[in-house]
């Protein structure tokens, strides 16, 4: 969207043999920009809606640099729910990585289970980034 800031989305499909289906994953670094970010969202949801059968499963995740919680209404309307969400009824703090206070990360899913989730706060992760890992399992 903007070309100072080198941020953006990346994508896969992978086939997980044993279920024998197709997981959409999407990497994303957005904008600092609320600007930014929200047309950066956009471009996504209009990608997933295009290529992403409804009933495929589909796991959205990164650093949305999204502190006001703005990105969960875009994505939504995709059929994707934010784990932390989901499990613990609020959003997970992940920044900075040494005292986490801010919202900036998320894990977005659709068409899978979530099994666990989880922020990563103990050693070494911590010292790995200036933000603290999320991390959950899922099934299909």
């Amino acid at each position: 969207v903007r070309r100072v800031e080198r941020r953006g989305i990346l994508y896969c499909r992978v086939r997980v043999p044993p279920a024998d289906r197709d997981l959409h994953a999407y990497c994303v670094h957005l904008g600092l920009k609320e600007k930014d970010r929200a047309k950066q969202l956009e471009r996504m949801a209009e990608h997933v809606a295009a290529r992403v059968p409804q009933d495929a499963a589909l796991i959205i995740a990164g650093d949305f640099n999204d502190w006001r919680e703005r990105a969960t209404g875009t994505l939504e309307r995709i059929g994707a729910r934010e784990v932390f969400m989901e499990q613990t009824q609020a959003s997970a703090r992940t920044f900075p990585g040494r005292l986490p206070l801010l919202k900036l990360d998320r894990i977005y899913v659709r068409g899978v289970r979530i099994e666990q989730a989880d922020v990563l706060k103990t050693a070494p992760w911590p010292h790995l980034s200036d933000h603290v890992p999320l991390y959950s399992q899922v099934s299909l």
